[in-house]
C-alpha cells in the first residue's frame, strides 16, 4: 500500500515538473514580446536559396511572420541610410556583407545593443564588434579558381603567393574591392603579405573586372583560367556544368564576414532578436545550408558543410585579429586601385 502512495506521489511530482517547464517554455518573455509585435522585417543581402528554408523554420517554430526584403547590399544600404535618416525605419535585421558601415552607424547611434544568445557557439569571436551592437552569422570565402579545360588541379597553383609567378602572368582575373568576399580578400592579404603584393599582382599582368560575375565569366570561358573568387560562386557553377573549380590556397583562407545588427527604432525590436538569435543558432545555420546543398560558411560550430568545403573551424584558422572600427573602407579601396594602376 505505502509503495502504491509513493509511486503516486513521484507520479505527481514528476508530472508537476514537466508542467512547470512546459508553463516556463511558453512564459518565455522575449517569444511572448515578439508575437504581441506580429511580425518581423528582415533586411539580408543573402541568397533566396540560401534564406527560404530558414524563414520557413523560423515562421513554423514561433508562429511569426517574416517580411524578407531581399536586395543587394548596396541597396539595402542606401533605404536602411534613408530610413535612419528621416526617422521611418522599417527593419527589424540587418544582413548585409558590408559590416563596416555598421560601426559608423554605431556611433550614431541607429544600432541596438543586444546580446546573441547562440554567440558562444560560434568558432571565432572575430567577427563582431565586441560590444554586443554588431554579430555576424555567416561568411564569405575567397579562393583560387581555375578553369579545369584549361589547366589540371596538379599544375594549378596551390598559394596566394603562386599567383605572383612567372608562370602565371596574364592568367589571372580578380574583382574590384566593390565586390564584398574581393574586399575581404584585399584586407586578409594586405594584413599578410603587405600591400606592395598588389604591386606585384600587377606586374603580373592580373585583370581587375568590373564585378565578380564577370570575373566569374572570364574563368568560365577560359580567357583567363585563375580568378580570385567567391569559392561558393565557383561550387555552384560547378554543380551548373561550368568547367571551374577551386583550390583552397594552403598559405591561409581569406573569408570575409557579413554583418547582423538590430535597429534602434526598430518597429518590432522583440521579434527582430528573436529571429537574429534564431539565425545564429545551428538549427537556422542548418535550415540555410540545406538550402544551399552545404555551400556555405555559417559561424556556429555546428554547421553542416558540403564534402568540398574545409571545416569551419579551418576557415577561421589563423585570420589575423583586425580592428573593424578601425578599418577605412574607402582608404582599403583607394590603395588596392592605386598599386593595380586603376
Amino acid at each position: 500500500m505505502k509503495s502504491k502512495h509513493l509511486m503516486l506521489a513521484w507520479a505527481i511530482l514528476i508530472g508537476a515538473a514537466f508542467a512547470a517547464e512546459a508553463q516556463s517554455q511558453t512564459k518565455d518573455p522575449l517569444l511572448d514580446a515578439a508575437k504581441k509585435e506580429g511580425k518581423v522585417v528582415f533586411y539580408s543581402s543573402e541568397d533566396r536559396t540560401a534564406l527560404a528554408e530558414p524563414v520557413k523554420a523560423f515562421e513554423a517554430k514561433y508562429g511569426i511572420p517574416i517580411e524578407l526584403n531581399r536586395q543587394s547590399t548596396g541597396r539595402i544600404l542606401k533605404v536602411a541610410q534613408s530610413e535612419f535618416e528621416t526617422n521611418t525605419v522599417r527593419s527589424d535585421v540587418l544582413d548585409i556583407t558590408n559590416p563596416l558601415v555598421f560601426f559608423d552607424w554605431k556611433k550614431k547611434g541607429y544600432l541596438k545593443q543586444w546580446k546573441a544568445s547562440h554567440a558562444n557557439e560560434q568558432v571565432s569571436d572575430r567577427f563582431r564588434d565586441g560590444e554586443d551592437f554588431i554579430w555576424s552569422r555567416r561568411l564569405l570565402i575567397s579562393c583560387i579558381g581555375y578553369n579545369k579545360k584549361a589547366l589540371s588541379e596538379a599544375d594549378a597553383p596551390k598559394t596566394w603567393q603562386d599567383l605572383l609567378t612567372a608562370k602565371w602572368k596574364g592568367k589571372v582575373a580578380t574583382a574590384g574591392p566593390e565586390a564584398g568576399p574581393t574586399f575581404g580578400w584585399i584586407v586578409y592579404i594586405s594584413r599578410k603579405y603587405g600591400w606592395d603584393y598588389f604591386d606585384k599582382l600587377r606586374a603580373n599582368d592580373t585583370i581587375v573586372a568590373p564585378s565578380s560575375d564577370e570575373t566569374v565569366a572570364l574563368l568560365a570561358t577560359g580567357e583567363r583560367p585563375l580568378a580570385v573568387v567567391n569559392c561558393f560562386d565557383i561550387l555552384e557553377a560547378g554543380a551548373q556544368g561550368s568547367p571551374v573549380q577551386n583550390i583552397f590556397p594552403t598559405d591561409g583562407l581569406a573569408p570575409w564576414w557579413a554583418g547582423l545588427a538590430i535597429p534602434k527604432a526598430a518597429p518590432h525590436p522583440n521579434a527582430g532578436q528573436l529571429l537574429a538569435n534564431f539565425v545564429m543558432s545551428a538549427e537556422g545555420a542548418a535550415a540555410a545550408s540545406k538550402g544551399r546543398h552545404g555551400y556555405v560558411a555559417y559561424l556556429n560550430k555546428s554547421t553542416p558543410m558540403a564534402k568540398v568545403l574545409p571545416p569551419i573551424q579551418e576557415l577561421v584558422q589563423g585570420y589575423p585579429k583586425i580592428d573593424w572600427a578601425s578599418l577605412d573602407p574607402a582608404q582599403v579601396t583607394k590603395e588596392f586601385r592605386k598599386r593595380m594602376g586603376q
